[in-house]
């Protein structure tokens, strides 16, 4: 590298020498020699000069420098020309006087050595001099060093200048090609920037949301290195927010239809006028709820955004969060809504024994009621007279199923539907007429014509078997019916003793053969589908 010549400039400044420096020389015979510390270098306008400090309390007499370059193709350099800068000759701070003849840029370790009056040599302080060129900020500003929502950029200018260890000279670095300066805060690195012919610069830094950040501007290349100085601490200040609503809310809105959450979202500039947040986008939160929808305003600030109605109050925050704003917030509440309740019936059946089968199930909003019970009503024509014949209960909102209730009915042929008589915040609700049909049957008479007789005489059991479907009562003709007799002293065993056949009019008669004591029943037991049983009065015989 060709060592630079230009006109000579004041001291640059005084550094402790690069690398692990300063290690104090003591005096070689007694500890009230030289001793050599504080090791550092100096840019004037003829090139880096070494500094030292030393203590000697006979005084100094002469200084020694060794410089020994890391190769051993480059010679070691002496210099004893040192000038006292400051202090006295028992303590001050000693500088060697012009370049120091170097002729390679390299690192050289430095061993400095003091002789005072009395011939005492110190031990040597050592340290390590970067010998190279080096870069030079000046006249570097950061403004603005306050950042707001109307200023977010920083504007970094400055000159650099290239300073020659040999020369001492300085003129303008021209940042070569890929290099240039750039600045540090925290963790970021803006990109780099190149000089101008003149060395100086002028970029932009958007730093984002910072708070007590310091930044830091360098320059470096492959052989060449600057540091400038840092920046007042960057602090920032944030611009007030509002939102506000067209409707803070509702009440009693059906669950399963929909709100219109809008208003206008608006910040204040540094002067106090209030102006639209534009283009930004607003997240809407339930509580409780999943995850937000989104609303965008447009030019004036306007957003709008439709919200479905949920089993339960629900309050929406609309809210806005930025670097550079104070965060907002707005409440749109939707109170009590009231949720739809649904049911449905399965078709019925009714068995031979008149009992009613049926399930059903339901949709409601949520998980589950707060009177999760529903009613079974029967109606004879399916329009009027509905009666509660029995109850059940909701299963969970995922099944919604009604576990199949079994009710002994007086009509056979009835009408059935589901009835739930409603709660806080849910509607009450009917399910469709569902219907089964068998005919219902009776028997009149069927009682035995004497309740005393002689043993081995028989007794007269006679009756009318009937039936009605949706009109009035008819004979049931050609159909069987038993006569059953369960001896006294028993409670449950039932013997059949005869069976005999309707006439046409529906009208039976038996004489069965008393033998003993006990009780007689006439049974009609439906052989079909279209039938059910019908039973006779119990009567109790004595056999004398």
């Amino acid at each position: 590298m060709i060592l630079k010549n230009a006109a000579r400039a004041a001291a640059v400044s005084t550094a402790i020498l690069a690398g692990m420096v300063t290690v104090p020389g003591q005096a070689s015979a007694d500890t009230t020699g030289p001793v050599v510390s504080g090791i550092g270098k100096a840019q004037t306008d003829t090139g880096l000069e070494l500094t030292a400090h030393i203590d000697a309390p006979a005084g100094v007499t002469s200084v020694t420098a060794t410089l020994t370059a890391g190769t051993a193709t480059v010679p070691k350099s002496t210099v004893t020309d040192f000038h006292l800068v400051s202090g006295t000759a028992t303590s001050g701070t000693w500088q060697s006087s012009g370049s120091l003849g170097l002729d390679v840029y390299a690192s050289y370790r430095v061993a400095i050595t003091a002789q005072d009056s009395e011939g005492t040599v110190s031990l040597p302080g050592r340290g390590v001099l970067a010998y190279r060129p080096s870069l030079v900020f000046h006249d570097t500003t950061y403004e603005p060093t306050t950042l707001s929502f109307e200023h977010q950029d920083i504007n970094v200018t400055g000159r650099v200048t290239e300073y020659d260890p040999a020369a001492g000279d300085t003129g303008p670095w021209q940042s070569p090609a890929g290099m240039g300066v750039f600045v540090t805060w925290d963790v970021h690195t803006s990109p780099r920037y190149a000089t101008a012919a003149d060395g100086t610069f002028a970029f932009t830094v958007h730093p984002g949301e910072v708070q007590n950040t310091t930044l830091h501007v360098l320059a470096t290349t492959t052989t060449t290195y600057g540091q400038g100085p840092d920046s007042e601490p960057i602090t920032s200040v944030d611009s007030p927010v509002r939102i506000t609503l067209d409707r803070t809310g509702s009440t009693g809105a059906p669950v399963g239809t929909t709100q219109v959450i809008s208003g206008t979202a608006e910040r204040q500039e540094e002067d106090g006028t209030w102006v639209p947040l534009a283009d930004v986008t607003l997240p809407i939160q339930a509580k409780p709820g999943p995850d937000p929808t989104w609303a965008t305003t447009d030019a004036a600030g306007r957003f709008s955004q439709t919200v479905p109605v949920t089993n339960g109050t629900t309050i929406w925050t609309v809210s806005y969060t930025r670097p550079f704003l104070t965060p907002a917030s707005a409440s749109y509440t939707v109170a009590k809504p009231i949720a739809k309740v649904t049911l449905y019936a399965n078709k019925p059946t009714v068995d031979a024994y008149s009992r009613l089968r049926i399930s059903g199930y339901s949709t409601f909003p949520g998980n589950a009621l707060p009177n999760g019970r529903v009613y079974i009503q029967q109606s004879n024509d399916g329009h009027t007279g509905w009666t509660n014949i029995g109850s059940t209960t909701f299963g969970s909102a995922a099944s919604g199923g009604f576990a199949t209730s079994v009710l002994t009915v007086a009509n056979p042929h009835g009408y059935w539907r589901y009835y739930y008589p409603g709660a806080p915040g849910f509607t009450a609700a009917y399910s469709p007429v569902v219907h089964a049909f068998r005919y219902q049957t009776a028997i009149s008479g069927g009682k035995p014509s004497h309740t005393r007789v002689a043993k081995h005489h028989t007794v007269t059991i006679s009756g009318t078997l009937k039936q009605n479907g949706y009109g009035s009562w008819t004979p049931l003709p050609k159909a069987t019916v038993q006569i059953f007799f369960r001896p006294s002293g028993s409670n449950h065993t039932w013997h059949l003793r005869t069976s005999v056949r309707t006439s046409s009019t529906g009208y039976f008669v038996a004489h069965p053969t008393v033998t003993s004591s006990g009780t007689w029943r006439v049974v009609y037991r439906a052989p079909d589908q279209v039938h059910v049983n019908a039973y006779g009065p119990m009567v109790k015989v004595t056999a004398i």
